[in-house]
């Protein structure tokens, strides 16, 4: 019951975000903002097939495949837009603090292989590794980068709540709010609106 009430906060969400992710995308003609479209749209459909799942059969995705190759695709989008915005300078490639983002995702990767699948926890790794890795470069560019800055705190700290609620997966399997997966999925949907007003503030001139 808990987790239906979640996910369908989150679609809710998710459908007000794409929409004026949207009209925004067509009012200036943005392909910023139309990145940021395509990756409200992937997740809302991950989160769709999830929660068709638990209403018509009561009981979680059997093929999660579904799902995550929708959310697969949205963080992909969303390091798109990042970059888009913050092209990488020469230098970067000398920083040892962006490296620390896949270096992390690496890490949890092979902690959820130990505890799972092998080949879906790869392909996390990499899109979560991508995330970070831009997203720290922007942090640490300086003045290089300094409206897209707001936007790169925002991923990472998405990221860090997706780590959470994974992590918390793997220690608790109550339906209950006291499951921290739960609150820590609220956040999550707490996050998702963040990226408008970051978007907004990373592409003005």
């Amino acid at each position: 019951m808990i987790e239906s009430i979640e996910n369908a906060l989150q679609i809710v969400t998710l459908l007000v975000c794409a929409a004026v992710a949207v009209q925004r995308a067509t009012k200036y003609r943005s392909r910023t903002w139309t990145l940021l479209f395509f990756y409200y749209g992937n997740w809302l459909l991950g989160d769709s097939y999830w929660i068709i799942c638990l209403i018509c059969y009561d009981k979680t995705p059997q093929v999660s495949v579904v799902s995550d190759l929708s959310w697969y695709a949205s963080c992909i989008f969303l390091y798109l837009l990042l970059s888009r915005l913050a092209p990488p300078e020469r230098k970067v490639a000398r920083r040892v603090l962006p490296w620390t983002g896949p270096l992390f995702a690496a890490g949890m990767a092979v902690f959820f292989m130990l505890r799972g699948e092998i080949i879906s926890n790869l392909i996390y790794a990499a899109c979560m590794g991508l995330l970070m890795f831009v997203s720290i470069r922007v942090l640490t560019d300086g003045e290089a980068h300094r409206k897209q800055r707001f936007l790169a705190v925002v991923i990472l700290v998405f990221c860090l709540l997706i780590y959470l609620m994974w992590l918390s997966s793997c220690f608790w399997d109550t339906d209950t709010l006291a499951n921290p997966y739960y609150w820590f999925d609220f956040l999550v949907s707490a996050c998702f609106p963040l990226f408008i007003p970051a978007t907004k503030k990373a592409v003005e001139p």
